[in-house]
């Protein structure tokens, strides 16, 4: 009885992580369009201040391995996500473009470190305790993302004041940091065992290489998605300001759903079958977006959320379980992957946004999404998963 109530009170502050984490980054999408008009930025200036974001997140994974082994991954989780708070506050005050991009690289920094010790703490109470956790956690991103859009949108009527939005998002992330202090900051996993040489590791393990570039195609998508969907509903679909949240909200809530039932799924399915499926479902979501009728464009996002939904989690999982990979290291060379397309992805997306509209942009986007699919496929028939432990 102890052991399952020790159990049930880590799940639940590894949960609030990620649901911390999505209430700070859904709070800034519904404000992208307010931010680039008080600031009067273009899309190709929010592309470049993306891009520092993500230049940041880079720094963040690469020193994340190192901190999570120093210190533990509860002490640079709570870290980091109290560092978010403070940087994603900064973004909203920022007077100038130039000062965004500098408060974008710091949240971006720490979100880097978030990613490496949130993830790393996830796989290492799966191990502890025999569970499987991760799509719940990210399930957990996806509910905070849910509120932070849907009640979101509610709250930028009523207040009618970002300022006071984002203390409201902020304050509440950091309470729930207080509360759950206890559990997460003890968290820290056994040492593995010193891998000889993990670059020589890498170098022979084509799997880790192989789903970098699908988390890359993925990561950018999603991405995309949080940035531009609001953008995309306000100048491509012409909707009303009031509901440009909704796409992100679809998306969110198709993800939330997704993510709560896709450690089943992973069990009975095995991990590949679901990610193929997962980009299948993808595709299908873009071509309804492209159709520009309000309706249809949101029930659209709402395909690409269920099809996204189990795609992340299960190549953290596979990467942190890969024979002879360090698990932090391999959470932090997928995050890492990710990030390097983000730095190039913004600023491409943005230009492209600029130059021939978003939905140029988007086609890109559904193009990306078809490489990854045929990336996972390839996978799958070279049955290389062999070499995840089991």
């Amino acid at each position: 009885m102890m052991k399952l109530s020790e159990q049930r009170m880590a799940f639940m502050a590894s949960a609030q992580l990620f649901l911390s984490l999505s209430l700070l980054f859904g709070t800034w999408v519904i404000y992208i369009p307010h931010i680039t008009d008080k600031l009067n930025m273009s899309e190709s200036q929010l592309g470049i201040a993306l891009f520092f974001g993500a230049i940041g997140s880079l720094f963040g994974t690469t020193l994340g391995k190192g901190m999570v082994g120093k210190y533990g991954e509860g002490k640079v989780s709570t870290l980091s996500m109290l560092m978010q708070s403070v940087f994603m506050f900064s973004m909203f005050l920022a007077p100038s473009f130039y000062l965004l991009s500098a408060a974008f690289f710091l949240y971006g920094f720490s979100g880097g470190l978030f990613q490496v010790g949130a993830n790393a703490m996830v796989i290492s109470l799966e191990k502890q305790y025999g569970i499987s956790i991760m799509s719940s956690c990210h399930g957990f991103f996806s509910l905070g993302a849910l509120i932070a859009s849907g009640f979101g949108t509610f709250l930028l009527i009523a207040l009618d004041n970002a300022t006071l939005h984002i203390i409201l998002s902020v304050s509440t992330v950091v309470i729930l940091q207080i509360l759950f202090s206890k559990v997460i900051i003890p968290i820290r996993s056994k040492a593995e065992p010193k891998q000889k040489s993990e670059t020589s590791n890498l170098k022979r393990n084509a799997v880790l290489l192989w789903l970098a570039f699908i988390a890359m195609s993925v990561m950018i998508t999603e991405g995309a998605i949080a940035d531009w969907s609001g953008l995309y509903m306000q100048d491509v679909v012409k909707a009303n300001k009031n509901w440009l949240g909704l796409a992100y909200a679809a998306f969110s809530l198709s993800m939330t759903a997704g993510r709560f039932i896709g450690d089943y799924f992973s069990r009975r399915f095995g991990p590949l079958q679901i990610i193929i499926a997962g980009f299948v479902l993808g595709l299908i979501g873009f071509l309804l977006v492209f159709s520009q009728h309000f309706a249809i464009v949101i029930i659209g996002f709402f395909v690409i959320g269920t099809g996204f939904s189990v795609i992340i989690p299960e190549i953290y999982r596979v990467s942190a379980n890969l024979e002879g990979i360090n698990s932090a290291y391999g959470i932090a060379f997928m995050a890492s992957a990710g990030y390097v397309g983000f730095l190039v992805g913004p600023v491409i997306l943005g230009i492209l946004a600029e130059s021939f509209g978003l939905s140029v942009s988007f086609m890109v986007l559904f193009a990306l999404v078809g490489m990854g699919a045929i990336l996972v496929t390839l996978l799958q028939l070279g049955s290389r998963i062999k070499l995840v432990k089991s």
